[in-house]
């Protein structure tokens, strides 16, 4: 009998022992609403510490959760935010400029770019990109001031055709986001995803008369990556769209990536690689006023064939 007590003793003192150091092994502080929970790893620890959890949480009102807990969308971008240089300079960045080099795909050509991207995002952009080996005189600008948009090529301008223009408008809208507190504004829609195969954190960022954008994030938080659905202007298929974000450079106290490289179902698309970055108070450019319409040509009238009376 007494034995019997003895080994009673000793396992109850061994699972309080092994609770507290895993209770202790285990405390996770969640962004969400800035409280500690004990974070139990399966349902076999999470009924197998049940009798004591209780009381633990009636005594010391610790939290316990069954498995990772997960921040709500809002701690995610906060996170990212923060990681990025925080709110108020990301606020500031409206206007901004990189020069670049470029391999995009067209079609089974790759075309080797070189230009400059003046943006002040989402809608007023002017990229002027050249291609390897041509003169300056042959550079090609986009242009696009809000639901207008056109190319200018030796002082020639081409309005975009409405479903170029409506794809090259979203595509803009991705750097627009990569600023981060766009999203926080009002008519965004932030939601939870479950997490990449990488077990990043993902968010899906939703606006009305906007593609929805899926944006992960790294264990810093930073900013990795964007996804959505496209359609291809020319073949007018929907593709897949991956945006990967590598490397780090400095624009007003803002980090900002080095590297942007798309693939559109998995094969390259665009690859862009930033050589220097720089704020702008703002994008002004008497290029965003539009073509200049050609003048109205004067129709002179035939003379009258009525007798006049005097």
């Amino acid at each position: 009998m007494k034995r019997a007590v003895t080994l009673c003793a000793v396992a109850v003192a061994l699972y309080l022992t092994v609770y507290i150091v895993y209770r202790a092994r285990h405390v996770q502080v969640w962004a969400g609403d800035g409280k500690a929970y004990v974070i139990l790893g399966s349902r076999l620890t999470w009924y197998g510490y049940r009798p004591l959890s209780y009381v633990d949480a009636r005594v010391t009102g610790m939290r316990f959760h069954l498995g990772p807990r997960r921040d709500t969308p809002q701690a995610v971008l906060d996170r990212a935010i923060a990681a990025a240089g925080g709110a108020g300079r990301l606020d500031a960045l409206r206007a901004f400029m990189w020069n670049g080099r470029a391999d995009a795909a067209i079609g089974e050509r790759t075309l080797h770019l070189t230009g400059s991207w003046r943006l002040q995002l989402p809608d007023s952009v002017i990229v002027t990109t050249t291609l390897e080996g041509q003169p300056p005189a042959s550079a090609r600008s986009l242009i696009i001031a809000g639901k207008r948009g056109w190319t200018k090529v030796n002082g020639a301008v081409t309005p975009l055709a409405p479903e170029l223009l409506a794809h090259e408008r979203d595509q803009f809208y991705l750097y627009h986001l990569m600023r981060l507190v766009p999203a926080q504004g009002k008519g965004f829609r932030l939601s939870r995803l479950e997490d990449d195969s990488l077990g990043r954190p993902r968010l899906r960022v939703s606006r009305t008369g906007r593609p929805d954008v899926d944006l992960s994030f790294d264990a810093a938080g930073n900013l990795a990556g964007l996804a959505d659905s496209v359609t291809d202007p020319l073949s007018h298929a929907r593709v897949r769209q991956e945006v990967t974000l590598s490397g780090q450079l400095q624009v007003a106290g803002v980090r900002w990536p080095r590297r942007i490289t798309i693939t559109w179902n998995g094969k390259p698309y665009f690859d862009l690689e930033i050589i220097d970055v720089r704020s702008l108070a703002q994008l002004v450019d008497p290029a965003l006023r539009g073509p200049v319409p050609a003048p109205r040509r004067s129709v002179k009238r035939a003379p009258s064939s009525r007798i006049r009376k005097h």
